[in-house]
């Protein structure tokens, strides 16, 4: 099994180090800093859930994708390893397709985390410069505050570090004027430096924080030392755009407060590629348990929830019925108009059934052209009314697979409720008997037995 996972993952461009241990994985992630593990919840000396929450808790464990295999497949069990840091989880026996859909997804999510880690890296470099240049400018305020006589040389240096440091710099006094500012924040606010004669800070680069309680002068006359905040602001392409402010008290000579000196930074890219990567997340999350061309529930799901359904419904004595659905004549709407057209028609049909049913129930695609639909606290009269408003809408939706030719297609229905004390087997199998009926019966139908 080892053997055949690293040979396909290999075909997906990846230099693999197989570990047969827990021990000898450790000692591979140490020495080659992986961005894609695919690992066993079984391992022969450790449980694969703490291996995984070890290599998380490393330096670099949140650039990681973790692709993790298993013949648990519970809810439960899906939501523990999501816990332990896994990224995908995927059930024995593993399938050639689905393996190579997963690590394709994967894929994706580890350029993301590529990108983040360089995002990283370099608001860390841009960290380290601000505190760096912020020092100097503190050391050079000191100095020309403390004495009168190293003013000229102290005005200098101020001069140069607003020439050369990364992103805008501004001084604004306690009543809001701004007193000076460098080339950066000019380009950064998009005005002229003629424009910011006699105004006010929050004039020329206005934010949420300004008049409110979190303004950062606010806070410093207030006895604050060092504020850092993250603003949202409208951008000169007319986009959002978000920046880093680091404000620190600017004092005069007699250590009395003149006002506020604010360090800005642009941090919009690394804003937008963390917003990108948790929807990533998400996305990827939601892939495990929705079929991506109908937007249904997949199988998985429908043969997990109808489980948890029946045991409701045995343990408060609730009704329940179940749908099932195929389309009539589709291989050979396939095999006359190709699989692109029917792939369309499986899509229609996904939203023709999402559309027609309440919140609580459960529409899934259960395979193929047959789809399913779990109707919790429902009699199996009650179903067919649901039965019949899917047939009848799927029956009206016209389709033009190639011009100037319309077609229609219809679906047979199986309609069953469920017995006290049977089987999910049973139930699924008298659901299929009904809507064969159906088929035999002229389709384009419902039977309910």
């Amino acid at each position: 099994m080892c053997d055949l996972l690293r040979r396909i993952v290999e075909s997906q461009g990846y230099t693999v180090v197989v570990s047969p241990t827990a021990a000898s994985a450790k000692a591979a992630f140490a020495a080659a800093f992986p961005h894609l593990v695919l690992m066993d919840w079984m391992l022969p000396d450790m449980d694969g859930l703490e291996l995984s929450k070890a290599f998380r808790a490393s330096e670099r464990g949140k650039y990681l994708t973790i692709l993790m295999i298993s013949g648990k497949d519970s809810p439960e069990d899906i939501a523990t390893a999501i816990a332990a840091g896994v990224n995908y989880f995927m059930a024995k026996p593993v399938e050639r397709k689905v393996l190579d859909i997963w690590l394709s997804a994967a894929s994706q999510q580890v350029r993301d985390c590529l990108q983040r880690e360089k995002d990283d890296q370099a608001l860390t470099k841009v960290q380290e410069e601000l505190e760096d240049n912020n020092l100097q400018l503190e050391e050079a305020l000191s100095r020309a505050n403390a004495m009168a006589m190293e003013a000229e040389q102290a005005y200098i240096e101020i001069n140069q570090i607003f020439k050369t440091v990364a992103g805008g710099i501004i001084l604004v006094d306690t009543h809001c004027n701004l007193l000076r500012c460098n080339d950066s924040f000019l380009k950064m606010a998009g005005v002229k430096r003629e424009k910011v004669h006699n105004q006010k800070c929050y004039e020329i680069f206005h934010s949420c924080l300004c008049n409110t309680e979190d303004c950062p002068l606010q806070r410093i006359k207030k006895g604050e030392k060092r504020i850092e905040s993250e603003i949202e602001r409208e951008g000169l392409n007319g986009k959002a755009a978000y920046f880093s402010i680091i404000s620190t008290p600017f004092k005069g000579p007699s250590r009395d407060l003149i006002g506020v000196v604010e360090h800005i930074t642009d941090i919009t890219e690394r804003v937008k590629a963390e917003r990108a990567l948790v929807e990533s997340e998400r996305r990827y999350k939601e892939l495990s348990l929705v079929d991506e061309l109908t937007r249904l529930f997949n199988k998985r799901y429908f043969n997990t929830q109808l489980q948890l359904e029946v045991e409701r419904a045995n343990r408060h004595g609730h009704s329940l019925s179940l749908l099932l659905l195929d389309i009539d004549n589709f291989k050979h709407h396939n095999d006359t108009y190709g699989h692109a057209d029917g792939d369309r028609v499986l899509a229609r049909l996904g939203q023709v059934i999402a559309e027609s049913l309440r919140v609580n129930d459960v529409p899934c695609r259960y395979g193929g052209e047959e789809f399913t639909i779990i109707l919790p606290e429902t009699s199996g009269e009650q179903a067919t009314v649901v039965a019949e408003r899917v047939r009848t809408r799927f029956a009206g939706e016209i389709f033009q697979p190639i011009p100037k030719e319309t077609v229609r297609k219809t679906v047979s229905i199986g309609v069953t409720q469920y017995r006290a004390g049977e089987s999910v087997q049973s139930l699924l199998e008298r659901a299929d008997q009904n809507m064969y009926e159906a088929k035999q019966g002229g389709k384009n139908r419902y039977v309910l037995k």
